[in-house]
């Protein structure tokens, strides 16, 4: 394979985390219960007026680049079984989402004008009983008008609880720690694509008792965009991809205590992924790195146990050119998968560079639940596989009814929750793919 990347190719990997928009309503209805044993009884609508002082609120008129995780390319190899039929589906839209926290203005009245068809769900987290959604809410000409969107869901039954607007926008990923949320903002990019180092980005800290949200670490202090972010619980320290141009994004280890940033030493380029691995107390980073004045390269995966990083590969990276682009743990198992946005691969044991991978859509991420391993093919093939965590294969794959799915976690022991980018829904899965309940989250879509 070539070891130049054509420019065209630039356009295509921002396929992440491309807009935002906003909403301040809120619920009635109360969280429970966070990280199990911080019980925040006291969380309800009643703090919703002290929040609203520190929730932002001004529209400002931005530019962002478009996203190309839709877009078409070759078709996978692995085949495509028919979905299940949606009619023994459960729409629970009407009952929580569409009459919880968005107000009647925006979820009723003719005056309301939707900018886009979707809200742009980036991530999906659990804590305790209840289901994270992080939105970034761009219009559909990929403008960025309001901050991005944090609403929380009963786990279960999948009732809106509550919403909290973010202080900045294009939110990329939310990770909770010691009750407190923290959501990873990139900002919009510059005419460059590069993400400025200022105050319209980096590390939000979300307060749950009282719904507020704040901006822990700025971009200026961070050095650009938050583009990705993980927790290593165990030692109190978060990770985070800071994006600053586009094959240049180091990463950066924070102490949440006391908020001082470090640099991790070795990493170029992580937008090829974070994983972090609980059992192991380590973490797994994706690098992407080439120089394209000399070619030189720094392509694979590492893990980090927050003293020393260890390339995760027997060969020299200018052999392999296997570009990492998702990594998920099931079991301390590693798995990697690898995309040149022409061709993607599933590698079951990345560190062997005799390893020839399975073949699948160039788009595809992984994401883990319930002790399993799932690969969502993107762009126009829209399907969901189950990966047999010793052979590769596919032990059942289905297709979706949504566009560009983007993120899964365990409803419970056995379902899923499944949420798109392209299209406005949350979607309630069994093991083996069926479609039991539905989230409609138009009404967070950009709007006037």
């Amino acid at each position: 394979m070539s070891r130049k990347i054509l420019p065209l190719l630039f356009a295509s990997s921002l396929t992440f985390f491309f807009a935002a928009c906003g909403d301040d309503s809120s619920s009635s209805a109360s969280i429970e219960c966070i990280e199990d044993e911080n019980c925040l009884d006291e969380y309800s609508s009643s703090s919703e007026d002290d929040a609203s002082e520190e929730s932002s609120s001004s529209l400002a008129e931005d530019v962002s680049s478009s996203s190309s995780a839709d877009s078409s390319a070759a078709s996978s190899s692995s085949s495509v079984a028919e979905s299940s039929s949606s009619s023994d589906t459960t729409d629970v839209s009407s009952s929580s989402a569409e009459e919880s926290s968005s107000s009647a203005e925006e979820s009723s009245s003719s005056s309301v004008t939707y900018l886009s068809t979707t809200p742009n769900a980036a991530d999906l987290e659990v804590s305790g009983d209840t289901l994270f959604a992080l939105f970034q809410r761009q219009n559909s000409d990929y403008t960025i008008t309001v901050p991005g969107l944090l609403a929380m869901y009963d786990l279960s039954s999948g009732e809106l609880l509550d919403t909290i607007s973010l202080k900045t926008k294009n939110p990329s990923a939310v990770k909770i720690a010691n009750g407190m949320v923290y959501v990873a903002t990139t900002g919009e990019y510059d005419a460059s694509y590069s993400l400025p180092a200022d105050e319209n980005r980096g590390i939000e800290k979300i307060d749950l008792a009282t719904k507020t949200s704040s901006l822990w670490l700025s971009g200026t202090k961070l050095g650009g965009g938050a583009y990705d972010l993980v927790i290593n619980e165990k030692l109190g320290k978060a990770y985070v991809a800071i994006y600053k141009t586009y094959g240049y994004a180091p990463l950066a280890e924070i102490d949440l205590s006391t908020g001082s940033i470090s640099a991790v030493e070795g990493i170029l380029d992580a937008s090829g992924s974070l994983e972090y691995d609980a059992e192991k107390g380590v973490i797994y980073i994706g690098d992407r790195f080439m120089d394209y004045t000399t070619y030189e390269m720094h392509i694979g995966v590492f893990s980090y146990d927050g003293t020393t990083l260890t390339q995760i590969s027997d060969a020299d990276p200018e052999e392999e050119f296997r570009l990492p682009y998702s990594i998920k743990t099931v079991s301390s198992s590693l798995y990697v998968f690898v995309s040149d946005y022409n061709s993607g691969k599933l590698y079951m044991n990345y560190a062997d560079s005799e390893d020839e991978g399975i073949s699948f859509y160039q788009d595809s991420k992984l994401a883990a639940a319930n002790g399993k391993l799932y690969l969502m093919e993107r762009g126009e093939n829209n399907s969901l596989a189950e990966i047999n965590l010793s052979t590769g294969s596919v032990n059942w794959q289905v297709s979706l009814e949504g566009q560009n799915p983007y993120d899964i976690v365990a409803a419970d022991g056995e379902n899923i929750w499944l949420t798109f980018y392209g299209t406005a829904e949350i979607q309630k899965l069994s093991s083996t793919g069926k479609k039991l309940a539905t989230i409609s989250t138009s009404t967070f879509c950009a709007h006037e």
